[in-house]
């Protein structure tokens, strides 16, 4: 079965292109900015309490400019660079049947996701107070873009987990049937590379948020809805790629452990020095196997992990900052 169509379009940005992601960033973003900016996104209109703060408003353009455009720029670089991590992943599969799963099996449902990113950008995200309806109002082109833009920002949101989430689903199936050697755990790093890659762009497009802050105004009703999204969406993209994994992990440790209390069990109980070689032996690899992790992750996963979780309320803090120490310099 064929790719659904947004995957076909990113997949030919891949073929077509010389430099794709940044290709499919411009393309998305370019058409952006010039609407937005011939919409009156980017100049004050006094007349208007919303609108007479121009950094604010650029602010809030800027980031339904660049949080679509890079969400398609990472999309686009998943899609080239998860091919090759699947195969490896599937070349140490045991159950055959396994690999027939398809990667998009709900492929047609995606329009579902532009509509559902839709209906949350209007319910959540687009305030009556900030739209006006009458054609002959400075303000109503640039509140139909503004509204127009949330919803475009939140459809690609919506696409994109949708599609991601798909990918994490097909691992999490895989995650059974893979073939574990406790002794090179390492071969199993292409699911710490999809959550890391996965939360890192969840991380980048957490942080974007901050573009609503340019005009020193740190406003949390503003960043709830991403953090809501974004914690929810982290949340899964960590544990449903790995969960059957490490459970796999967990049962053949187990076993192993199992055939080592067994070996010892029935290890002779002389002294000599041949018998007390093998028993020292078998508990050695014993505790050996008993201290191996049970997630597919090392230790270095887990502190670049560490790393990009502190990095959005990081940036938030700075603009909350900032806005204090300015304001108290402009006081006197």
């Amino acid at each position: 079965m064929s790719s659904p169509a947004p995957i076909r379009l990113l997949e030919a940005a891949n073929k077509r292109f010389l430099y794709p992601v940044p290709s499919v960033g411009a393309l998305v973003g370019i058409p952006l900015i010039v609407f937005f900016v011939s919409a009156g996104g980017f100049r004050p209109m006094p007349n208007y309490a919303l609108w007479t703060r121009p950094m604010e408003i650029m602010g809030l353009f800027s980031l339904l400019t660049l949080l679509p455009a890079g969400l398609l720029m990472w999309l686009t670089a998943w899609i080239r660079s998860s091919e090759p991590l699947l195969v490896d992943i599937r070349s140490q599969m045991r159950d055959p049947s396994a690999m027939e799963l398809r990667r998009y099996p709900f492929a047609k449902l995606w329009p579902v996701a532009v509509i559902l990113g839709s209906v949350f950008a209007i319910a959540a995200n687009i305030f009556p107070s900030s739209l006006s309806l009458d054609p002959a109002s400075d303000i109503f082109w640039t509140s139909i873009a503004m509204a127009c833009g949330q919803m475009f920002m939140w459809s690609t949101i919506a696409v994109t987990l949708f599609f991601v989430f798909q990918d994490d689903l097909l691992l999490f199936h895989y995650g059974k049937s893979v073939r574990v050697n406790l002794y090179n755990l390492d071969r199993l790093n292409g699911f710490d590379w999809a959550v890391l890659s996965q939360f890192l762009m969840v991380v980048g497009a957490l942080s974007l948020t901050i573009l609503q802050s340019l005009d020193r105004d740190f406003q949390w009703v503003n960043y709830a809805n991403g953090f809501y999204v974004a914690v929810l969406s982290a949340l899964i993209f960590v544990f449903l790629p790995t969960w059957t994994i490490r459970q796999n992990i967990r049962r053949e440790k187990a076993l192993v452990l199992s055939l080592f209390n067994d070996e010892i069990q029935q290890a002779s109980p002389e002294l000599d020095a041949q018998s007390l070689l093998r028993m020292n032996g078998l508990i050695e690899r014993r505790e050996q196997v008993r201290h191996l992790r049970t997630w597919p992750m090392n230790l270095s996963f887990f502190s670049r992990l560490l790393f990009y979780i502190f990095i959005p309320p990081l940036a938030w803090l700075g603009a909350a900052l900032m806005e204090v120490l300015l304001d108290s310099f402009l006081a006197g």
